[in-house]
C-alpha cells in the first residue's frame, strides 16, 4: 500500500516573515491538515504567494550574481548569503530571502541572518526542497536549483497580493495530489533556473537565468498569458515567459510529460508534469505545478507600496494627488504621490495616500452614486473603508465602498486629470484597477 503523506496548511504572512526585530523565534501557522482532507489528496502543499517582482529578480541577472547571495557557500554562512550587502540589505530584499528560506528550507527549520546594522531576522523553513543549502554548496546540484527556482517563481504576484495557491510536483517534498474541493483550477507549470547566470548544468545549449511557465489546463482561451494577476509575461516586471507562447496550455506543448494520480477522466487535468522541454528537447525535470480557486479574498502587504493602475488606461495612468481629491496622472515610477498603502481595517482595508497618510473617502460622507472621492485624516469610519475583490478573467480588482456598496471608477474617463466617483458596481473597465505592488 502507498504511504499517504499528509497535505500541509500553511499560511505566511510577509509582514509575519520579516517585520521581526531581533531573534525572536519566527513561527510559521502550520497544522496538519485533517484526516479526511489528508485521504483526500496523495499530498501536496497549500500555501500563500505574495513574492513581488522589485527584489533581485531579473531577467538578465541570476538571483546570486548580483545580491550577496552565493550557491558554492551555505546560506548560514557568511559567504553564502552576506548580511552588509545584496539582499539582507533592503526590505524588499529580505522579502526574497524569506521565500527563498521558505521554498529551500524545511519546516521546523530556520535561518538566521543579521543586516548590515546588526539586526537579525528569523526566516522560517516549510517546503523543504533543497536542505542542503543552508551549510553546502549547491553549485552543482541540478536538483536543488530547478525546484527552489520553479518555487519562486510559483510564488511570485507581480502586484505583491498574496493569492491561496497549491503546489504540486516530482519533487519528494512537494508530491503528487490535488484538492479539487478547495483547489479547482490549474493555474500553470513552472519551470526553469534563475538563479545562475551562464551555461546552465545539464543544459550545454541554454543560458541561465531563464524563468519559464505554460498555463494550466483550467484557463484555455481567452487568458492570453494572464491568469488572474498571476501569470503573464506581459505584466509589468515579470521575468517569466511561456517559451510555447502565451496562452498556450502545458499540455497542448509537445515533448511535455504529464501525470495523473485519479485517472483522466477524474480531474480538469494532469495534475502536473514529470517533464517539460524546452528548447529544442531540452529537458526540465522538476517543475512545479500551481492550482488555485477562481474565487479568493486577496490579502495586502503592508510592507508594500501600491499603484493603482485604471484598466481602461492600458498601464499609462496611476491615481494620483489633486488637492484634497485623488485624480488619474501619467504613471511614474518615481512620483511620491502615486504611492499607497493598503491597509487592514477589520475585515476591509483603508487606502492610504502615502505621502499625506491620509485616507481615501466618500465627499461629505455620503453614500450615493456618483459622490467624490476625495482624501481625509484617517478615522476607520465606514466610508473609508473598502474592499478589493479581483476580477477572475483580467486579474484586476474591483475596490468597493463599504458605506455605501458601491465602486471606484473614473466614469468611463481615460484621461488624464479625471477625479474618481463611486457609483453602482458593472463590469467595465473603468471600474477596475491593475494592482503595482513595489
Amino acid at each position: 500500500m502507498d504511504k499517504l503523506k499528509v497535505a500541509v496548511q500553511v499560511t505566511l504572512s510577509m509582514g509575519a516573515i520579516v517585520g521581526l526585530i531581533g531573534c525572536g523565534e519566527l513561527a510559521a501557522d502550520e497544522s496538519g491538515a485533517a484526516g479526511g482532507y489528508a485521504r483526500t489528496v496523495k499530498n501536496g502543499l497549500s500555501l500563500v504567494n505574495g513574492l513581488s517582482l522589485t527584489n533581485g529578480l531579473t531577467g538578465t541577472n541570476g538571483l546570486s550574481s548580483t545580491n550577496g547571495l552565493s550557491l558554492t557557500n551555505g546560506l548560514s554562512s557568511t559567504n553564502g548569503l552576506s548580511s552588509t550587502n545584496g539582499l539582507m540589505s533592503t526590505d524588499g530584499g529580505r522579502k526574497t530571502v524569506a521565500y527563498l528560506v521558505k521554498c529551500a528550507l524545511a519546516s521546523g527549520d530556520s535561518l538566521t541572518k543579521q543586516d548590515p546594522s546588526g539586526v537579525s531576522y528569523v526566516f522560517p523553513g516549510s517546503l523543504g526542497l533543497c536542505p542542503a543549502w543552508k551549510s553546502g554548496n549547491i553549485a552543482s546540484d541540478i536538483g536543488c536549483q530547478e525546484s527552489i527556482s520553479a518555487c519562486i517563481m510559483a510564488h511570485l504576484n507581480t502586484a505583491g497580493i498574496h493569492v491561496p495557491i497549491y503546489l504540486d510536483g516530482p519533487q519528494s517534498a512537494i508530491g503528487w495530489g490535488y484538492d479539487v474541493a478547495n483547489y479547482p483550477m490549474q493555474e500553470g507549470t513552472f519551470f526553469g533556473n534563475i538563479l545562475m547566470t551562464g551555461t546552465l548544468p545539464g543544459k550545454p545549449n541554454v543560458n541561465g537565468p531563464v524563468a519559464y511557465y505554460c498555463d494550466g489546463a483550467s484557463f484555455p482561451g481567452g487568458a492570453t498569458g494572464v491568469v488572474a494577476g498571476r501569470l503573464g509575461a506581459n505584466q509589468s516586471g515579470a521575468i517569466y515567459k511561456n517559451p510555447y507562447g502565451n496562452g498556450t496550455l502545458c499540455q497542448n506543448s509537445g515533448g511535455n510529460v504529464p501525470y495523473y494520480s485519479n485517472g483522466i477522466g477524474g480531474q480538469p487535468g494532469p495534475d502536473g508534469y514529470q517533464k517539460l522541454e524546452y528548447p529544442g528537447g531540452t529537458p526540465w525535470n522538476l517543475p512545479i505545478t500551481v492550482w488555485r480557486n477562481a474565487t479568493y479574498v486577496p490579502s495586502f502587504d503592508t510592507g508594500y507600496s501600491y499603484r493603482l493602475l485604471p484598466r481602461d488606461a492600458n498601464g499609462s495612468l496611476a491615481i494620483d494627488l489633486s488637492g484634497t481629491a485623488i485624480a488619474q496622472m501619467a504613471l511614474s515610477t518615481s512620483s511620491s504621490t502615486q504611492p499607497m498603502s493598503l491597509l487592514a481595517s477589520g475585515s476591509n482595508w483603508k487606502i492610504v495616500q502615502k505621502s499625506t497618510g491620509k485616507c481615501f473617502e466618500l465627499s461629505g460622507g455620503s453614500t450615493s452614486s456618483w459622490t467624490q472621492v476625495v482624501l481625509a485624516s484617517c478615522t476607520g469610519g465606514s466610508s473609508q473603508a473598502w474592499t478589493l475583490s479581483p476580477d477572475t478573467s483580467t486579474g484586476a480588482f474591483y475596490v468597493k465602498n463599504v458605506a455605501a456598496g458601491r465602486c471606484l471608477g473614473n466614469g468611463g474617463s481615460a484621461g488624464a486629470y479625471q477625479p474618481f466617483w463611486i457609483f453602482d458596481c458593472a463590469t467595465d473597465a473603468s471600474q477596475k484597477f491593475d494592482l503595482q505592488g513595489f
